[in-house]
């Protein structure tokens, strides 16, 4: 099988077992919205802040380095291994040191204590970073998939189980300990590869200078994604970040699912491209099919925000809905931006992708921190309108290197827009006139969801049949193309 098509097969794997998983996620976090506090919730979402931070640091870079190597050495893995588990005592010491003490002030004894016993996650999670590398060097992603779909699926159980035994917060504290530690068991057998120990200063040396730029585009990404989160926990409290948590849950498992589909044909498309010239023509393209998709579930979300709320999370958490109604807006500028660091890559314009992560986090920490003092839903919006404001720069830094023709790209999403923006308007009215006449949240939902489903498509061919047409065409084109 040619690396192309090895590269494909391996894309479809981590689409699909990404989906189980966070299917499996949501499962378990929707249970545990119902059976915790609004306060314990919020408490262990902030705690995990310090954990998901500590392991960004781990994984840094490291992955790409074992797969971009023209062989694989025992040797340069082993150096890796005590590097990235140098990193992982190096962020546990922060963890107990800083972020234990940080909690306390912050919350409570009780969030110190979470905080330390999930300090063990990096220190697993460190030792699995040169494992799945040779498992991703060597195209065995279905294999890699599966081993972290079925630790996802016993710790799941794991955590409701506790849970039911009335453990609280500590069932979810112990269930992602657990799930950490079976990944590492499972990828272990799974790569047939017995990790070990070894100290080398030119091994060491390569890892810095090549881990050294990705670690900060990591981190910053990191920030960019979290900042809103991190603001909310530490000026508003557990409570609030329990309900921004919870507003963004939906949101973020749609876009993985669907977004984690249509990101592993970016690159093959682009890398396809021999002329830079035609490379905006392939942006516009990508950006177009997207918005046809990816717009109109954004939109249904934000729609239907208040049943789906009180039907996944309970009604303890009603005021989440408003937040994930507003938080889903910003797909709009974000449909157009996503794929703009890719697409400078493309070209080998690493330092203005650099710029553009620089922009996203000092845009979005800016905006979070002054306006957070004002409650949520003005940061929200804020953020929302940031977006906007901030979308002619970003686009501004990629045409200083590649040619978009700009209005002809807003004229391809103005279909996908206002087919989304129009069935959202009339979700909205149909849900006004069926809460009076249907009590049950759960029937008020699918009733809704069916007809989103049939009035964006009913838009779409009504007033702009002829652009719907042919980006059908374009999507089956795609796809034929990734299967080829």
């Amino acid at each position: 099988m040619s690396l192309k098509k090895k590269a494909t097969k391996g894309s479809i794997w981590t689409s699909i077992t990404r989906t189980g998983i966070n299917v499996i996620d949501f499962i378990v976090y929707a249970y545990l919205a119902r059976v915790l506090t609004l306060e314990e919730f919020g408490l262990a979402g902030f705690c995990f802040l310090f954990i998901e931070f500590a392991n960004t640091l781990v994984n840094a870079g490291v992955n790409q380095n074992l797969v971009q190597r023209k062989e694989w050495e025992d040797r340069y893995a082993a150096s890796t291994m005590t590097f990235v588990f140098g990193i992982g005592v190096l962020a546990g010491i922060g963890i107990l040191g800083i972020g234990a003490p940080v909690a306390y002030y912050t919350y409570s004894e009780t969030a110190a204590w979470v905080v330390a016993s999930l300090a063990p996650i990096t220190l697993v999670t460190s030792l699995q970073v040169v494992v799945s590398g040779k498992l991703l060097r060597e195209f065995k992603n279905k294999e890699m998939g599966i081993a972290k779909f079925l630790a996802s699926l016993i710790s799941a159980v794991f955590i409701i189980t506790l849970a039911e035994y009335d453990y609280g917060l500590w069932a979810l504290v112990t269930g992602k300990l657990v799930n950490t530690i079976l990944q590492y068991l499972f990828l272990i057998y799974t790569a047939k590869f017995k990790p070990y120990f070894n100290f080398n200063k030119d091994d060491n040396k390569e890892l810095i200078s090549f881990c050294l730029p990705l670690f900060g585009m990591t981190l910053m990404n990191f920030l960019h994604r979290k900042a809103s989160n991190i603001f909310t926990g530490i000026v508003l409290g557990p409570v609030s970040f329990a309900l921004l948590a919870a507003a963004q849950k939906g949101s973020m498992v749609i876009n993985q699912v669907t977004m984690s589909s249509i990101n592993s044909m970016v690159v093959p498309s682009f890398s396809r491209v021999k002329e830079t010239r035609k490379l905006g023509d392939t942006y516009i393209k990508m950006v177009t099919v997207t918005g046809l998709i990816v717009l109109p579930i954004f939109m249904g979300l934000a729609a239907i925000a208040d049943p789906f709320v009180v039907v996944a999370f309970g009604e303890k958490f009603g005021p989440s809905a408003e937040f994930m109604a507003i938080t889903s807006f910003t797909m709009f500028p974000s449909i157009i931006a996503w794929f703009l660091p890719n697409l400078l890559i493309s070209v080998a314009k690493t330092r203005d992708a650099f710029r553009l992560t620089v922009l996203n986090v000092v845009s979005n920490i800016t905006v979070a921190g002054i306006t957070i003092w004002f409650g949520i839903k003005v940061m929200l919006i804020s953020l929302v309108i940031a977006s906007f404001i901030f979308l002619p720069i970003r686009l501004f830094i990629v045409t200083r290197h590649i040619h978009i023709n700009i209005a002809f790209l807003f004229k391809s999403l103005v279909p996908s827009c206002v087919s989304s923006l129009l069935m959202f308007v009339l979700l909205i009215e149909l849900k006004a006139l069926l809460t009076p006449n249907i009590s049950s949240d759960i029937v008020l939902l699918a009733y809704l969801m069916l007809s989103g489903t049939i009035i964006y498509p009913l838009i779409l061919l009504l007033f702009f049949h002829k652009h719907t047409k042919i980006q059908v065409s374009e999507l089956k084109d795609m796809l034929s193309k990734k299967r080829n």
